[in-house]
């Protein structure tokens, strides 16, 4: 058997069985990695104001306000755009992943948002569990899934090279006159290869999040130290922690902070400001998850330690690279609908992949059918 052969079988029967998940998972990253786009789309009174005045109501009065507003919530944190035109956006401290978007200018609540119960949520379900509430056996079969899908891109790849030379060529074309087989052939075969290196990327960056070999791995591969696992921590996963009562939070202390870090950090994009830190992503970072952290004074506000992201060397900073490269969060606009478009193909070609298996399949068949002898 030749190389080519052997990797042909390698790509055709690791296919067969996870063909259908991996056209889940690639669909699923697809949406998620323009859910704010999505969402600001679909709800522009939520992310902008309606009338940009002269000045934006003070951070210590502003959030007692929305506070009378939220009821039965408060705010956790608030994170504040540099850009005049955007809300404010508070997390809130009880519930899971809820958002309040405030008018900086009138303090009007402008809506809330819950991630648990949106759309989005239903789509990480099923891009990282495959619905599984438990969340182990999903998980795993998603990280196994995605382990196959590496190999099986890296053994098209290897099948895809021509012997000859001068059908090279014809490898980057999509024949659209001959006839649906041949159509759908080259959409698998051409297309395949235009994106092998943005799944590959995905692929190897979302195993950072299916097992904990892999990440601690990784990890030391970049000198980075895995910090122990506090003892008596079980179950690997965060639960929800008991609720203890409202925290009394001194919000004058964030707003000196948010004066003191604007005048540090002019060029930021935003400023998220909590009780005793704030997180600065500068206009000049990297990729969207590339935030500078600042310890604050909680009384005055002041500045008492500073860790740029450049500086950090910590699983945090790793895993924020991995999120950028698994979305291609890292090079513009360009670089996020390139990968985007990438995983929609890659949700394509296991159909397409299913439909040649089943059209050889059929004319092996019909080859093996016997003739019937004449009467």
């Amino acid at each position: 058997m030749t190389t080519r052969k052997f990797f042909k079988k390698v790509h055709l029967w690791l296919s067969l069985p996870v063909g259908l998940i991996i056209t889940i998972i690639c669909i699923t990253g697809a949406i998620l990695s323009f859910e704010t786009e999505i969402l600001e789309s679909y709800y522009p009174e939520r992310y902008f104001v309606k009338e940009i005045k002269e000045t934006k109501i003070p951070v210590d009065q502003l959030i007692p306000i929305v506070n009378a507003q939220l009821k039965d919530n408060t705010v956790a944190s608030i994170k504040v755009s540099s850009n005049p035109e955007r809300t404010y956006i508070a997390s809130l401290s009880e519930g899971f992943r809820i958002s309040a978007f405030v008018d900086p200018y009138t303090g009007d609540l402008k809506g809330t948002y819950s991630f648990r119960d949106s759309f989005f949520f239903t789509m990480m379900s099923l891009h990282r569990w495959l619905m599984d509430g438990s969340r182990t056996w999903g998980k795993y079969t998603v990280g196994i899934t995605t382990i196959l899908f590496v190999f099986i891109l890296i053994s098209g790849l290897v099948w895809w090279f021509p012997t000859d030379k001068k059908k090279l060529k014809s490898r980057f074309k999509i024949k659209t006159k001959s006839g649906l087989k041949r159509f759908l052939h080259d959409i698998h075969v051409s297309l395949g290869i235009y994106v092998c290196i943005f799944l590959l990327i995905s692929a190897l960056t979302g195993l950072m999040w299916s097992f904990e070999w892999y990440r601690n791995g990784v990890c030391k591969l970049f000198g980075v130290e895995v910090p122990a696992e506090k003892e008596g921590k079980g179950g690997g996963g965060k639960g929800n922690k008991e609720s203890k009562g409202p925290k009394e939070i001194n919000y004058q202390s964030w707003q000196a902070a948010l004066d003191n870090l604007t005048k540090q950090v002019p060029n930021n994009e935003y400023i998220t400001i909590s009780d005793g830190s704030a997180t600065i992503l500068d206009k000049s970072a990297p990729h969207l998850r590339a935030t500078d952290k600042y310890s604050l004074d909680n009384t005055s506000g002041e500045v008492l330690k500073t860790e740029l992201f450049a500086d950090q060397k910590s699983v945090s900073k790793i895993m924020s690279w991995a999120y950028a490269l698994h979305v291609g969060a890292f090079g513009g606009i360009i670089v996020r609908i390139l990968t985007c478009i990438a995983c929609i193909i890659g949700g394509t070609l296991p159909l397409t992949g299913y439909y040649m298996f089943y059209r050889k399949s059929l004319k092996k068949s019909k080859k093996k059918r016997p003739i019937p002898s004449a009467s």
